[in-house]
């Protein structure tokens, strides 16, 4: 859930959980964590207040609680209040959690979801994202990292081309075509695939990244295939 807040005020949002299951309620609880998003794509959700970014502690949730019942919803409220002096773009994440009773095909487990939680001030965003690797990764792909040297989370979008020696276009793909998020001060490195193998050879590997600011990064980097 996007949230834009003041700082000293409080916002409030609802969010449906709906339990899908045919037969069985289904009882929740609620908690919130902070949120990180690895350089590999994959999260991490430590105690609240352990990032520079958290809203954790800004976030209530009520009920705590919830019993579902089968193919029903209900909805919870969620509250934002941000302190003064805070500015930019602070997360967290709302699990929702099953009990032990939970069973899936007569085995008992435990799962959670999450519900992305992102507090903006408005009027303090900063955008600032710094290309720090292009790279060409055999045999028919390439890496992109970036640092988001800003205040706020960014979905990088563009493309990733290939040229030959002589500027001709050979190959061209998406960046980030899942939408994929970085954290403020953090780095995150994104792999694509060129399609097909190249042919032996000399090329230049292209990067045109669009991260929301005004301009583009853009990042060139030679290399041979043997």
């Amino acid at each position: 859930m996007q949230v834009s807040v003041a700082a000293g005020k409080r916002r409030g949002q609802m969010l449906t959980v709906r339990n899908e299951k045919p037969d069985a309620s289904m009882h929740l609880t609620v908690y919130v964590q902070d949120v990180v998003f690895l350089p590999d794509g994959t999260h991490e959700f430590p105690p609240p207040a352990s990032t520079e970014w958290s809203c954790a502690n800004w976030v209530e949730v009520v009920p705590k609680e919830l019993e579902i019942p089968a193919k029903s919803s209900k909805d919870v409220r969620v509250s934002v209040t941000v302190p003064e002096g805070v500015t930019g773009g602070h997360y967290a994440m709302i699990f929702f959690e099953t009990g032990p009773s939970y069973t899936e095909q007569g085995i008992g487990v435990n799962f959670r979801v999450g519900a992305l939680v992102e507090a903006v001030v408005p009027g303090t965003e900063r955008y600032d994202a710094k290309l720090k690797a292009i790279a060409f990764k055999p045999p028919s792909g390439a890496v992109v990292a970036l640092f988001n040297d800003g205040n706020l989370l960014i979905r990088p979008a563009g493309l990733v081309k290939v040229f030959d020696p002589l500027g001709k276009k050979v190959r061209q793909v998406q960046l980030n075509p899942n939408n994929l998020g970085i954290l403020p001060k953090t780095l995150r490195t994104f792999s694509v695939q060129l399609e097909e193998p190249l042919p032996k050879g000399n090329y230049q590997l292209k990067a045109e990244v669009d991260y929301g600011a005004r301009t583009l990064i853009v990042g060139e980097r030679s290399f041979e295939v043997p």
